[in-house]
């Protein structure tokens, strides 16, 4: 009678294990595991402690929901060897460059062909010099539409001239101050920066005989030539380079998630939609 009871002891403690086994331990599916991606998250130095948050954040979340793999190499001011022999030794799904001053040491790497994995270029702020063309056939690139920034310039000037305020512009014989807002009658009121070296004395001279209020940049200036201006006591802008962006990172990399999950993903330019473009505005 005890070695039947002992027995039958056993064969319960038996079938309990073996239920733990199959109900308490979870078990990832191997269809899960044959569609496990890979991603190289790599960011810049320069990039807002908002951002860097919502970068550390969006990969644990891939990682302990979707099961995504990754490495991340942060705080880089380019793409160095470290990175390029994490690339030559691993094979990554996706490749992401977030951090506009990563974008030219990545348009070289890219050109090399190390990896198989797609490429994304990830724009953290408006970028007048348009750095990461190069890289556009290779791979996509997310920016900042080129049409908002210039209507949000027009805008701006428009309102400003509307105000019958004088402007003294400042620009290159290659980048003309469209004739709407200085006509061919005005052209005294033009001031061109190349070939030019007088240009500071010239501008000094027409702001005091048309008593101007403004001087505007209409081409990229130099800190120097900025400051230099605003000597003469009126108000100076650079409109190439005035403008700023809030940038809702969450939204963007929750994107990015969901072009890796359906396998969207394009290359090519494309722009921010209006929930990861939250503010475009002139300083």
């Amino acid at each position: 009678m005890v070695i039947k009871r002992s027995l039958l002891l056993v064969l319960l403690l038996s079938i309990f294990i073996t239920g733990c086994g199959s109900r308490g331990i979870p078990v990832i599916k191997q269809e899960l595991m044959d569609k496990k991606l890979s991603v190289l998250m790599l960011s810049s130095a320069s990039l807002s402690d908002t951002a860097k948050q919502s970068v550390g954040n969006a990969l644990q979340r891939w990682r302990n929901v979707n099961f995504i793999a990754y490495d991340w190499f942060k705080d880089l001011n380019a793409i160095d060897d470290a990175v390029l022999a994490k690339l030559k030794a691993s094979s990554y799904d996706y490749i992401y460059v977030i951090g506009n001053d990563l974008f030219p040491s990545a348009n070289a790497v890219i050109q090399q062909g190390l990896t198989t994995g797609k490429w994304t270029l990830v724009q953290s702020k408006l970028d007048p010099a348009g750095t990461a063309n190069g890289a556009i056939d290779q791979a996509a690139f997310l920016q900042i539409d080129a049409g908002q920034i210039e209507g949000l310039k027009t805008k701006w000037i428009q309102d400003l001239l509307a105000q019958n305020v004088t402007v003294e512009w400042v620009t290159r014989s290659d980048r003309p101050i469209p004739s709407e807002w200085a006509p061919s009658e005005e052209s005294d009121h033009i001031v061109l920066l190349d070939n030019n070296e007088q240009w500071f004395q010239q501008l000094s001279f027409q702001t005091r005989q048309h008593s101007a209020s403004w001087i505007i940049f209409y081409s990229p200036a130099t800190e120097a030539q900025l400051q230099r201006a605003k000597t003469l006591g009126v108000s100076v802008i650079d409109v190439s380079n005035a403008l700023s962006a809030d940038l809702n990172w969450d939204q963007i990399l929750e994107n990015r998630l969901a072009v890796m999950v359906n396998h969207s993903w394009q290359k090519g330019s494309l722009s921010y939609n209006a929930q990861e473009l939250t503010t475009l505005k002139m300083n």
